[in-house]
């Protein structure tokens, strides 16, 4: 999500300093370490690794990707004639494995803040792009697939067109892109094959509806932890909706969100998605309208259940502020599950919602009249860490509880939460 800090934003800090309610809570505990995106745009931007009781800033990494267990960040930095791509572990920043690779490539954007992408859903393969080249008089796309562990030599593919990065499946065999139709927001799915550099003849459709036209701006996106699925949601005229693309398939399928209003561009940036460790159950929740849906990947398109809940009762001066005077775009971390999946926890236009998973019912709320821009699980299910750009806070929570166990000190308008994990 983009955090610009216009005039409007910096009004809702001195708001939220004067009337926000503040949590108090004494320091952290440690034992922790957390990757965050701190500051705002005109260059205070940054990744940072800080110590979960202290503070500390152990230090600061460059724009990249991470693999889906934060074991390696990857890195491209241009050289004379060439570039180099670097796998770090972000934890010691020691330097794993390093490539050269030709100049021009870059890792994937996905068009809004925050880490790039470009790795399959299992860390195994990754892909670079040039982002699209004229080349006599017409446009090509050309991407770099190879293993991410850099041992080996990528391999180049070039198709005609304007392409960009979308998914990259687990064998490495299939290369899912975004090809762009002019409008930018009008556009198809396309499956790539490497070993051959070809185009599968026919798109990326909803084999139900092959002829409909895909438009939509992207959002939230989240990968099954069997890596059979890529859900994304996208904002569109005509309403929300989830992209489930199954992986070394050549169809997908369109899942249509519920909506107070379809038209509302707003309220579907709102959209965050979670799936359960076992990759049985996907939860998409909206912070601004309450809306929620469960769908099992087994059943697609299936929604399993919905649901209405009060996320935001009563109106907050205070939140409205802070939507406001955000720009649009993809929320990072809007959403967690506890590592049982029983408990879903959703950001609201002001603190934390803890919502039962079984019944889809609000349990509790966690930071109330707070400003929270993130949450994240750690990675051994036992502490939620929440952020608040506006007021520079990072919280610790117990998510068995639901009860702030200490703030962490020294952030710098920390606005996502990247990753949290034991020491």
């Amino acid at each position: 999500m983009s955090h610009r800090l216009t005039g409007f934003a910096l009004f809702a800090v001195i708001v939220l300093t004067a009337c926000g309610r503040s949590v108090s809570a004494p320091p952290a505990t440690g034992g922790y370490r957390i990757f965050l995106a701190e500051g705002f745009n005109g260059g205070s931007e940054r990744i940072t690794v800080r110590d979960s009781a202290s503070g500390a800033l152990e230090r600061q990494l460059p724009l990249g990707t991470p693999a889906p267990d934060w074991s390696r960040y990857y890195t491209v930095t241009p050289m004379a004639g060439s570039a180099r791509l670097t796998a770090l572990d972000p934890s010691s920043g020691r330097t794993i494995a390093q490539a050269t690779v030709p100049t021009g490539y870059a890792l994937p954007s996905l068009g809004f803040e925050g880490p790039t992408a470009g790795l399959s859903p299992n860390g195994q393969w990754l892909a670079l792009t040039d982002n699209g080249r004229a080349t006599t008089g017409k446009l090509v796309s050309s991407f770099l697939v190879g293993a991410s562990s850099l041992s080996g030599s990528f391999k180049t593919v070039r198709v005609d067109g304007d392409f960009a990065f979308d998914a990259l499946s687990d064998t490495g065999q299939n290369l899912y892109l975004i090809q762009r139709m002019g409008d930018p927001n009008h556009y198809q799915v396309r499956q790539l094959d490497i070993a051959s550099g070809t185009l599968v003849e026919q798109p990326v459709v909803d084999k139900r509806e092959p002829g409909e036209p895909m438009n939509g701006i992207r959002g939230d996106s989240v990968a099954d932890s069997q890596a059979q699925y890529v859900f994304t949601v996208y904002a569109r005229e005509a309403g929300p909706f989830i992209h489930a693309l199954p992986l070394d398939q050549s169809f997908a399928w369109c899942i249509d969100l519920p909506a107070k209003s379809a038209s509302d561009m707003e309220e579907q940036f709102h959209w965050s998605l979670a799936v359960n460790r076992a990759g049985s159950m996907l939860y998409a929740v909206n912070g601004s309208s309450g809306r929620i849906a469960a769908i099992s990947p087994a059943s697609l398109p299936k929604v399993e259940r919905t649901a209405e809940l009060a996320l935001n009762p009563g109106h907050s001066l205070v939140a409205g502020l802070v939507t406001e005077a955000e720009a649009k775009g993809a929320r990072i971390g809007g959403a967690a599950l506890s590592a049982d999946g029983r408990t879903l926890f959703a950001l609201g236009n002001a603190g934390i919602v803890v919502i039962d998973t079984a019944s889809l019912k609000i349990r509790a709320r966690i930071l109330e009249g707070e400003s929270v821009d993130s949450i994240r699980l750690s990675s051994d299910g036992q502490r939620l860490f929440a952020v608040g750009a506006a007021n520079s806070k990072v919280w610790q929570i117990n998510p068995s509880t639901g009860v702030v166990s200490g703030q962490v000190p020294g952030t710098t308008n920390p606005w996502a939460l990247l990753w949290a994990a034991p020491k």
